[in-house]
């Protein structure tokens, strides 16, 4: 691919023809059109890919063009003639009622149905188009303006010089607003505090995942102000993710700077930082039974749970965290438990809850989510997952981190093979019949179903479902009581230094006699993929309203 191509990898489907320099759109169908024609208001492809949202929104119309609806560009000579040259018929859809073909007034929005509702109606959260038109794709934000640009209230970028020129060229009108051009006519501090703009001012930054410097760069009150406050226009905020956070993905990367617009708007949105989760040291030395002494600094996303009993701390069970505020675990460790008696230890080498370990993090527990599916014993442990909510996040270090998930289930083909090997680490049982009082740590090979269900005993069949997998050595080595709910990780294929966590301890046969496991035989797994929908959902909950956009998605 020459050089002309790779600037415009962002947009879909662009091809260099062979031996030109001349740029062609692929569309969706096979079709090959001139780069020229697509998101030019007319179907240039026979199935229409060269006029869509995803693409045309990203592209910011010339000075002389206004923007369709739906993002493609047209002469502004065109605007309100009686002939429609956006596909979506925006062009003549705020022309006032009395032209020949149906319009609304320049006041208001026209929905796909026909009917006008006002601009401040659209995009307000609510629906008040019939086919809700006016809170969908419309409403589509793009995630970087670049600093040279205008932003829309609704999405969208445009040159700056469009503002107050006449013509509105964003879709909600707003670079004509009487807000935002009265303050581009004052350009003097003098006439800025004579023309007060007290009552505009853009959102304050709260997030706990990047760093800011919120500053006014000119005027009386120019200087670094705080950006826990609503910020003035004109505002500049600098930032970073913090420590232990990357860009949520490749297109944030160069996001490190936002402006507050006249109109009280931001020109970009705020960079989303994700924990870098998965990432560990594994610095170990010669449950898990038979396994080896691990570091906590080797598996930073281990947690420890324990459970109050006669006025004393004691370890239970293990857990994986996710975030800075969430943990898995086994449901059958939480069943039935209150949180009153429950806290989570991260960053702990030891399962003695008052020994004093100067890294170690102690939280309560302000919620526990129990997969709705679990019905303990009655449901033979199927579905024998949990969610923690930690009353107070983690302070990530290097000591404690979080685990990544396979989102996209991109790597749950691979892991979850025959005589692939996890890595488990827990504080359970060792050979001794006693808790470890460290760390231990093992690898333990995927096995077939068919092949587990034939090994085990008859009575412990029954807990092999399609939402489990097993693993083990048959050898003496696994996991034991104690190690539930810890989480079995996988290198990922892309990654070898960053870990996946794909299965859950659950369940594993007894020895004869006794209440103990029996590592003989192999251990069942939850399989963490299958409840990908249900995490998901309680970590946008959850984080809500922090900038974090969450998912620590795989990058």
């Amino acid at each position: 691919m020459n050089t002309s191509c790779a600037t415009l990898v962002c947009l879909l489907h662009f091809l260099c023809a062979a031996g030109q320099n001349k740029i062609n759109f692929i569309c969706n169908d096979g079709q090959m059109i001139n780069i020229d024609q697509i998101c030019n208001g007319k179907k240039n492809c026979a199935d229409g890919s060269d006029e869509t949202m995803t693409l045309c929104r990203q592209i910011i119309c010339p000075l002389n063009a206004v923007r369709c609806h739906y993002g493609a560009c047209v002469s502004k000579n065109v605007v309100c003639d009686g002939v429609i040259d956006c596909i979506d018929k925006s062009d003549e859809s705020q022309c006032g009622r009395h032209t020949q073909i149906s319009s609304c007034e320049d006041s208001e929005y026209q929905c796909s149905s026909g009917e006008c509702i006002s601009l401040e109606k659209l995009c307000d959260g609510i629906s008040d188009c019939n086919e809700n038109s006016d809170e969908a794709s419309v409403c589509q934000k793009i995630n970087a303006c670049p600093l040279s640009t205008h932003r829309c209230k609704v999405g969208g970028c445009i040159y700056q010089n469009q503002r107050c020129d006449g013509h509105k060229d964003c879709i909600d009108g707003s670079d004509e607003s009487e807000t935002l051009c009265k303050f581009l006519k004052c350009q003097t501090s003098d006439c800025t505090k004579n023309n007060s703009f007290d009552n505009v001012f853009c959102s304050s930054i709260l997030t706990d995942r990047i760093n800011a410097i919120c500053e006014i760069p000119f005027g009386p009150n120019k200087g670094v102000i705080s950006c826990d406050v609503p910020l003035p226009p004109g505002t500049v905020v600098n930032y970073e993710c913090k420590p232990y956070y990357v860009p949520a993905n490749n297109v944030r990367k160069q996001n490190q700077q936002m402006v507050c617009q006249p109109d009280g708007t931001w020109n970009r949105e705020m960079l989303r930082c994700i924990p870098d989760c998965g990432v560990a040291e594994l610095d170990i030395s010669p449950l898990i039974v038979k396994g080896w002494m691990a570091n906590s600094i080797a598996f930073p996303w281990h947690a420890v749970l324990f459970i109050l009993e006669k006025g004393k701390w004691s370890f239970i069970c293990g857990g994986t965290l996710i975030s800075e505020k969430i943990v898995l675990t086994a449901a059958h460790c939480v069943w039935k438990v209150s949180k009153q008696i429950l806290q989570i230890g991260f960053g702990k080498q030891y399962s003695e809850y008052y020994k004093n370990e100067p890294y170690a993090q102690i939280r309560n527990i302000s919620k526990i989510l129990i997969q709705p599916a679990y019905q303990d014993l009655l449901g033979n442990y199927g579905s024998d997952i949990a969610i923690l909510v930690l009353s107070v996040p983690v302070q990530f270090s290097p000591f404690i981190r979080s685990v990544c998930i396979d989102w996209n289930l991109n790597d749950i083909t691979e892991h979850l093979v025959e005589n692939r090997q996890g890595l488990i680490v827990g504080m359970g049982v060792t050979e001794n019949y006693t808790f470890s009082n460290e760390l231990r740590g093992t690898y333990l090979p995927i096995i077939n179903s068919t092949e587990c269900i034939k090994k085990q005993k008859r009575d412990f069949k029954k807990y092999i479902t399609f939402t489990s997998f097993c693993a083990g050595w048959q050898n003496g080595t696994g996991v034991c009581n104690g190690d539930s709910g810890g989480g079995l990780v996988f290198s990922k294929k892309n990654n070898s230094h960053k870990y996946t966590i794909q299965g859950i301890v659950s369940v594993s046969p007894r020895r004869s006699g006794t209440s103990f496991c029996d590592p003989k035989h192999y251990t069942v797994f939850t399989k963490v993929g299958i409840y990908m929908q249900w995490i998901y959902g309680a970590l946008q909950d959850i984080h809500e309203g922090k900038h974090n956009n969450y998912a620590n998605i795989v990058i």
